[in-house]
């Protein structure tokens, strides 16, 4: 996706100027700029009813505003449909890695070498599969498309796909859940059950979806446990049966199958999956300086081909 740009659609020509806002309301008192998109008072004022024209003089000038802000910030000029284009041409292209979860909580969507991508829509819903994962999102008016990349770096960016938090959240849960059959799969299973592994956190949640066996065994035997007590317990049984692994956000759930590596091995290639108790501890929900104005939950991240 080298075509990516910050001011403009992905491809072809714009259909509408979409609003920068992105949650972040309060002027700057030194050059009278908002701090979370860079217009003034005036030009926030009426923004609906403006020329398209009038609308992106204001888009043309924001980069340079946010820059001399210290702003990272920055919403992409998108709609609602150039966010759904742009996400079914990166999967379908496989020239990036799409991400869900937290620090120390993650799955990847990644095409393994060799394999394609086919990508399906229902409505708002985007559902992308290939050998051994899925990723299905539902891409509305509630989603924004932001990066922290500041432009004329000379690569494209990464891509942060929010929800607004009014969409609502995941449920918490602080102990390992049993959740019975996952009627939400995208990879269909036979005769299993999804178990919530208990991050305890807002912003996603990490279950494994397991047949019956020793995994499914161990897991009935640390059920309401935090998720640090068990993990010494179940690990041997999860990379002997390598289950299905399943991470949610507010954005929608990235599904992957194929074998677990031991702690000493490399990820394979492809889709795979990452669990450190050691990140986890942060309590981080993006990377280092990729923070998310209060207004959104985080979603996704779209991590280009270097």
């Amino acid at each position: 996706m080298n075509n990516v740009r910050f001011s403009g659609a992905p491809q072809g020509s714009r259909a509408s100027v979409t609003s920068p806002c992105t949650g972040v309301c309060k002027l700057d008192a030194a050059t009278g700029w908002c701090l979370g998109c860079g217009r003034t008072g005036a030009e926030m004022d009426g923004w609906g009813i403006r020329t398209e024209a009038s609308r992106q003089a204001v888009w043309d000038l924001i980069p340079g505003r946010l820059s001399q802000l210290g702003v990272t910030c920055r919403r992409l000029p998108w709609t609602t449909d150039e966010v759904r284009a742009f996400v079914a041409t990166s999967l379908e292209d496989g020239q990036g890695t799409w991400a869900m979860g937290v620090e120390g909580a993650v799955v990847e969507f990644k095409s393994a070498p060799g394999q394609c991508t086919r990508v399906t829509h229902h409505g708002d819903a985007l559902v992308a599969q290939t050998r051994n994962c899925a990723i299905g999102m539902l891409i509305n008016d509630d989603v924004r498309a932001l990066s922290f990349d500041p432009p004329g770096l000379g690569s494209p960016p990464r891509i942060v796909l929010a929800v607004k938090r009014e969409r609502g959240r995941l449920p918490v849960t602080y102990g390992v859940t049993d959740l019975g059959p996952d009627e939400n799969a995208l990879i269909q299973d036979t005769h299993t059950r999804l178990f919530d592994l208990a991050l305890g956190r807002k912003e996603a949640r990490f279950c494994i979806r397991v047949a019956p066996g020793t995994a499914c065994s161990d897991m009935e035997r640390v059920l309401g446990l935090p998720l640090s007590q068990p993990l010494p317990k179940i690990s041997g049984a999860f990379v002997q049966e390598s289950p299905t692994r399943v991470i949610e956000t507010a954005l929608g759930r990235i599904e992957v199958q194929g074998a677990i590596p031991w702690p000493d091995a490399l990820s394979l290639e492809g889709p795979h999956t990452h669990l450190l108790p050691e990140h986890l501890a942060t309590g981080r929900a993006l990377p280092v300086r990729t923070d998310l104005p209060r207004a959104y939950w985080p979603g996704a991240i779209f991590y280009p081909s270097t």
